[in-house]
This record gives C-alpha cells, structure tokens and sequence, in this order.
C-alpha cells in the first residue's frame, strides 16, 4: 500500500475559514489537557488567554503592538511566495534591520533631533534587510542556488554577528556582563498606550501591496513569473529580475519590521530580541494564504496568540517551556490544517501479486 498526496481542485471559501477554526480548536483541547497534567486549570489559563488577548482596549493595542512585525514580515513573505521563492530568512533581515536602526541611535540620538535619527535608521535598516535578501534572490536568479539554504544560512550569520556586536562595538558599558545595546532615546509616536504609528505604517503597506499585486502591471508581471516561468519568459517577461525584486522587497519589510521593534517597543537591542518573530512570519503568510488584506487578519490574530500565551503563563504559573509548547502546537495545527486543505491524502493498494 502507498500514500500519495493529491493537489485540491478549487476548494470552497467555508473550508478556508473553518480549517483554521477546527485547527486552533484541537490546539486548545490539547492544551488543556497539558494544563491538567501540569496540575494547572485549563478554565482559569484560557481564561487569561483571552483576556491577555481581548481583554480590554490596553491589551487589544499591545496585541496590535506584537502583529506588527508579524504583519510586515508575513506581508513580505506572501509576496516573495507569489513570485515562487522561499524567503526562510526574514528572521535574519529581521535582526540586520534591528542592527542598523540601532547603530544609527547609538551613533546619531546626541547630537541631531530624533525625527532624524527615526528617518535615516528606518531608511538604512530597510536598505540592508532587502540587500541581506537580495543576495540570495541574485544567487537563485544568476546561478540557481537554493534559496532556502541560503536565507537560513544567512540568518546564522545575522544571529552571531549580533552576538558580536552586543559584547563589543553595541554593548552599554553599564550593562556589566548583560550584552545589549544602549537605550534608544527616539520613538516612534504613540497612538494609545504601548501601540504606535509601526501599526499604521504596516497595515498601509499590506495595503500598498495588495494594489500592486493585484492592480497593476508589474504586479500582474511578478505574479506570472511566480505562477509558471517558462510562459512568462515565452511572453518576454524578465522572470530573474521579478525574482530579484520580490526578495528585495520581502528583505526591506524584514528590516523595518526589525527597526520598529527597536524604536516602538523594546527601545533597545539584545540577543533575545526577534524570539523566533520571523519564522512564525511564514506560518502567518501561509494562513492568510499569501493574499496581502488577508495577512493583516492573520498577523493579528497571531499578535494575540503571543500575548494570550503569556499572559496565560503569568497566571497559571505554567513553566515558559510549557507555555511555548502550548503556543508551538497553535502554530503547528494551523500548518497541519493549511496542508490538509491544499492537498488530499489517497491509500493505493498494490497488486495483489
């Protein structure tokens, strides 16, 4: 007997939005039974779940707050997706636009206003999360090297030269043996609470790229780059220079998604800072199925996750391993119930011989 694995046809629009539900429902009834086993109430953690999540207008911005980089990086990922190329290393351009943004303070927050430092720090760090992208575009358009290899190499390489840099050129002498940078006087301005402009901007450019894609030329161009290459080449569309693009542009979300954090919500620069934020991105691409409006939705509902889990952790009193193992099967749910709509399953027997 073998598995063979069957492309969908068109599937309904009720599919879509139950897979998901069902997913984080299955999620939830395992996490329950984690909670059980931890001695915890799976009543009082979901209950703070949701109020960590919804609870209120503070704790519905400070969600708005956490999907912001999911929103900016899922953006640029579904874009990248739509050209058929794998960006697997926003998690790098992530911490190379964090780096730029914060040498740019450290160097610039004493002596110009901080509108300037924002501006040339957001700027720079955009520049060298897409070129940080754009290298491994260029090496699978020009010589057709895998790109995931390459983005997931390249995201060691961001991960060990921030280490450096925060126990050398970046580390706050006062910090002691703590390797972090020091603080970042210039924020983003606020909107209510914790929640600032980061938000906005990165609904805006969902939106600015929705339009492109779907509303003009070279959307329609890298779409069909994407969707079959030979075609587009026979009708003299530049497949590797779409390619190119799409990477560069999915590499500059990843920056500013690095600097906002910097600048709008940790005011500072430490290992710990990106937590996983840019492979969770690709889940979050995949569950608004790579449609720019539909990833807003997702990455707020992600936010929430995030926030819902830790609040959850403060309190039940459940270990961080336990809570982000809880948060570990949402996500992997949702991945089992996007594979499950896009493809079914089929048992062929053998012959009988």
């Amino acid at each position: 007997m073998r598995i063979r694995l069957e492309r969908r046809g068109e599937v309904p629009l009720y599919v879509y939005i139950l897979a998901p539900t069902g997913a984080f429902l299955l999620a939830f009834l395992m996490g329950a039974f984690l909670m059980l086993w931890a001695g915890a109430s799976p009543i009082k953690g979901y209950g703070a779940f949701l109020r960590g999540a919804f609870g209120g207008l503070k704790p519905f911005t400070n969600t708005l707050l956490r999907a912001t980089p999911f929103l900016l990086m899922a953006t640029g990922i579904s874009l990248s997706n739509r050209s058929n190329v794998l960006n697997i290393g926003a998690e790098g351009q992530y911490i190379m636009g964090a780096i730029a943004m914060t040498w740019i303070a450290v160097l610039m927050q004493n002596s110009v206003p901080g509108f300037i430092v924002i501006l040339v720090g957001v700027i720079l760090a955009v520049i060298v999360g897409a070129l940080w992208a754009g290298a491994a575009g260029y090496l699978k358009a020009k010589m057709g090297i895998n790109e995931v290899v390459v983005t997931v190499m390249l995201n060691w390489v961001a991960i060990m030269l921030l280490k450096w840099l925060l126990r050398g050129p970046l580390k706050d002498p006062r910090s002691q043996q703590w390797p972090m940078s020091p603080p970042i006087g210039p924020h983003l301005p606020y909107i209510y609470g914790n929640l600032n402009l980061g938000f906005v901007i990165a609904v805006l450019l969902a939106i600015a790229i929705w339009y492109v894609l779907f509303r003009t030329n070279i959307g329609f161009k890298l779409r069909a780059c994407g969707e079959n290459p030979r075609a587009a080449r026979y009708a003299g569309f530049n497949v590797e220079g779409m390619l190119i693009l799409s990477m560069l542009i999915s590499g500059a979300m990843a920056g500013m998604a690095g600097a906002f954090d910097v600048i709008g919500t940790f005011h500072i620069l430490y290992e710990g800072i990106v937590v996983g934020l840019g492979y969770t991105s690709i889940i979050v691409a995949l569950v608004g199925k790579n449609h720019p409006l539909a990833v807003i939705g997702s990455a707020i509902m992600f936010g929430a996750i995030y926030n819902g889990v830790t609040s959850m952790q403060s309190v039940t009193q459940l270990s961080y391993t336990l809570s982000k193992c809880i948060e570990g099967m949402i996500y992997l749910f949702f991945l089992i119930s996007e594979f499950l709509v896009l493809y079914r399953i089929r048992l062929i027997r053998g012959d009988a011989s």
